[in-house]
């Protein structure tokens, strides 16, 4: 769930304020991070308008169950009666609608204040954190958990299967909800199991480095876990040791459970692999009792989610075999390396990696998704300035995976220079990124030009490269069969 993170808009309320949900509305509401909510509060029985700059499956389906749902952003949308205006912080104190909640002093709340609403509701409120994992983690807890009939609610910043899929009101008491710390929102939220898959540094438009990023997971944990909460963190992450670390120094913070590959975690991962789409390992639980664990999602890092799943799970009471055998059929959430087609033996795949760690990981998963002799492509594209700024170096290492690269910019976000400096930082470190084509559908053909039957062609980054995959195919087509 990516969100730009720096504030511009100013709040009228606070996630200390009660906050009245009966007439919401939501700008932005076709967003990753805003769509669940909108559908929570939908099927919570609140009446849920908004608007979007443009329609998706998402949110025609958020309107066939009810939700007023416009296209455009105009002052007239926001409704008469209605009790709080919702945004983002990629809306802008200009936005009509912001601007109409003012004048009529509607209250105006970040979405991360309607999240916390609407976990405090239930008993058990679970939040997934973490620099990378999140979505995939959160979407794993809320498939075994309505599998095995506890009719969860959750928010997950992805769809779990059709569009619109990521959020649920449930009828139970346990709320499983992905939690943004991008703007530092998640401090204050709270939380009877707090799970942070890793902490790496990111989001330098609001972190100095990791050592910052600690520091405000530090202060999310102390002030928002339950008195009997438990917090889950990886222990093959050093800055969730550190974390560890300096709770373990001072009396009453949340009991503490680990998971990962490293020899002491609470929850180890042995012998893990990735081949074909599929992962397995052996998890070995406490009290040294081994579960075979199997996702048919790639990547070993899905292991380490799912790690992370069945240790919370296990927190909240639930059946440990019964879980493990649920995750068997996980088929992932949306864009996290998942199918976006096949032509002429050539497969495809939806990324949504915006980080270099996500990128090394996903790319290390498509290379066991390419054929014997098959490739990596990757046609990427960075999501902002400000990261590539501060990553480039990185990123060039991590792009270096993929056998060919075409950088993309159809968005115009990033300087002129920008993707030909991450070119040359690619090729510095041995890698090969021969095309550089701001047009994304010219840098699919160029994707497509190069593909070869067994070869693997990832889309990868947040933006618009996300609906590429019909352009891919259709330009695959026109190289493998020119006469059809």
């Amino acid at each position: 769930m990516a969100e730009t993170a720096v504030p511009r808009t100013k709040p009228t309320v606070s996630a200390d304020d009660l906050l009245d949900l009966t007439r919401v509305h939501f700008i932005g509401v076709g967003g990753t991070g805003m769509l669940p909510i909108a559908r929570v509060c939908v099927e919570g029985q609140h009446s849920v308008s908004g608007s979007d700059h443009r329609t998706s499956e998402g949110l025609k389906e958020l309107a066939r169950l009810g939700a007023a749902v416009h296209t455009g952003h105009a002052a007239e949308n926001v409704p008469a009666d209605a009790t709080a205006v919702v945004f983002t912080h990629a809306i802008g104190p200009d936005n009509p609608e912001i601007q109409e909640a003012q004048l009529r002093g509607i209250p105006v709340a970040h979405r991360s204040t309607v999240l916390h609403a609407l976990m405090s509701t239930h008993r058990a409120p679970v939040a997934v954190m973490g620099t990378h994992g999140k979505s995939s983690t959160a979407g794993m807890m809320a498939f075994a958990l309505d599998r095995m009939g506890q009719v969860p609610g959750y928010v997950v910043g992805a769809d779990l299967d059709e569009p619109g899929s990521g959020g649920r009101s449930g009828a139970g008491g346990i709320f499983v909800a992905e939690v943004d710390e991008s703007d530092r929102s998640h401090i204050g939220v709270s939380m009877k199991v707090a799970v942070i898959t890793n902490i790496a540094h990111d989001h330098p438009e609001n972190y100095a480095a990791e050592a910052d990023h600690v520091d405000a997971y530090e202060e999310c944990v102390r002030t928002g876990t339950h008195e009997d909460g438990t917090l889950v963190l990886n222990a093959d992450s050093p800055g969730c040791r550190e974390l560890a670390s300096r709770l373990a120094m001072s009396e009453g913070g949340p009991r503490v459970v680990t998971f990962g590959m490293s020899e002491g975690a609470d929850w180890r991962l042995v012998d893990a692999f990735s081949v074909g789409g599929r992962g397995a390992a052996m998890l070995r639980g406490p009290g040294g009792r081994d579960f075979e664990l199997a996702l048919h999602v790639p990547g070993v890092h899905q292991l380490l989610n799912a790690a992370a799943a069945v240790a919370a799970l296990d927190i909240l009471g639930q059946d440990r075999d019964l879980a493990v055998h649920q995750l068997l059929k996980f088929r992932g959430v949306a864009r996290r390396m998942t199918p976006a087609g096949e032509t002429a033996g050539v497969s495809i795949w939806d990324s949504y990696a915006h980080h270099p760690d996500e990128v090394s990981a996903d790319l290390a998963a498509a290379r066991s998704l390419a054929g014997p002799a098959g490739r990596v492509i990757v046609v990427f594209q960075p999501s902002d300035q400000v990261r590539l700024t501060a990553f480039g170096t990185a990123f060039g290492k991590a792009l270096a995976g993929a056998d060919e690269v075409v950088l993309t910019d159809s968005t115009s976000l990033l300087a002129a220079r920008s993707l030909e400096r991450l070119a040359n930082q690619i090729g510095d470190v041995g890698g090969n990124a021969r095309w550089v084509e701001r047009d994304r559908a010219e840098a699919v053909d160029c994707a497509a030009v190069m593909a070869q039957p067994g070869d693997a062609v990832v889309l990868m980054g947040t933006g618009d490269i996300a609906d590429a995959a019909p352009m891919l195919r259709a330009a695959l087509d026109k190289v493998f069969f020119p006469a059809a």
